[in-house]
């Protein structure tokens, strides 16, 4: 039987405690193509600060992600701690992985057909489009031109989970708008030293941070009681069998005739609370499922054969 509410796991807060600790990735498109070249836009945002960056791309490619990583923002920003990605074939490929192991950061990645794992990035990318949709040409194709000064909108515009502009919470101050020059408006305090800036802007940073820390807290607890309150969770034990939902789409096949689940799959193991290694029960590899996906085993749905576990 495949009604009833369906399963939905308690919401997993991603918490950091200082910016560029976490960023996340994610590959928008594909666009119109333009005059650049340009088809896709990495977008790479940290945690924390809620800072944000866009980069217009002619392709999608590993080595092209991997090249615009390292000098747009690793060389600009430092070394992330960790990054968490979808678990698109650039993000997974070869390259890829030798470049965080080489710059030692840790890699993450969402669960398959579970975007609400990347909550951060697939959040923006539909506010990104929205604001690149008010401005954009009738024929599309100058969308790579207005990036920066989308994105210098963004970077200055109060995030509701920090109460502070990603700009302030990087750099302890506003960011200087051609509006504040025109209006007169750029009258911040002035400094006697390079000591005495570095000094103020330390202490600045030091309120800053703590003040988003607090705020990003309580942000994090009114979402999670929110999310929760439509929450249909257990937990699976090791060996159990479970149905998973079919989200696969093969060419051909009418997706409203599909079956929604199939399996039966044996729980291998609880990688988290809200994560299972599965295997299936015709043998094949073992796959990490998000447990929204998931279904205890019933002999009234119709068996799926599935020899390998393509999830």
């Amino acid at each position: 039987k495949t009604q009833g509410k369906p399963p939905c796991a308690p919401l997993q807060p991603s918490v950091t405690s200082r910016p560029f600790e976490r960023v996340a990735l994610d590959i928008l498109g594909p666009l119109p193509e333009t005059p650049n070249r340009n088809r896709y836009i990495l977008v790479v945002g940290d945690y924390f600060s809620k800072w944000t960056e866009a980069f217009p791309l002619p392709n999608q490619e590993a080595s092209t992600i991997a090249k615009v990583l390292t000098e747009e923002w690793v060389c600009r920003f430092g070394v992330p701690r960790s990054i968490h990605s979808d678990q698109g074939r650039n993000f997974e490929s070869t390259l890829f992985r030798e470049l965080c192991r080489l710059l030692h950061m840790h890699k993450t990645r969402t669960s398959p057909y579970h975007a609400q794992s990347d909550g951060l990035i697939e959040r923006f990318n539909r506010t990104l489009l929205s604001m690149l949709s008010l401005f954009v040409e009738d024929n599309q194709l100058n969308w790579d031109t207005l990036l920066p000064y989308v994105m210098l909108a963004y970077r200055s515009s109060v995030h509701a989970s920090t109460a502070f502009t990603p700009y302030k919470v990087l750099f302890g101050r506003e960011i200087v708008l051609p509006i504040d020059i025109m209006l007169n408006l750029d009258t911040q305090e002035q400094f006697s030293s390079v000591n005495d800036y570095v000094s103020r802007l330390s202490e600045t940073l030091s309120t800053v941070v703590e003040a988003v820390k607090r705020h990003q807290a309580r942000a994090s607890e009114q979402q999670k009681s929110s999310y929760d309150f439509r929450a249909n969770f257990q937990y699976y034990s090791e060996g159990e069998l479970v149905w998973v939902q079919n989200k696969a789409r093969k060419r051909g096949l009418c997706p409203k005739l599909q079956r929604r689940y199939k399996g039966p799959f044996r729980v291998v193991e609880r990688v988290t609370d809200v994560l299972y290694s599965l295997m299936s029960v015709e043998g094949g590899p073992e796959c990490v499922v998000h447990f929204n996906r998931l279904k205890p085993f019933t002999s009234s749905l119709a068996v799926t054969t599935n020899p390998v576990c393509a999830v």
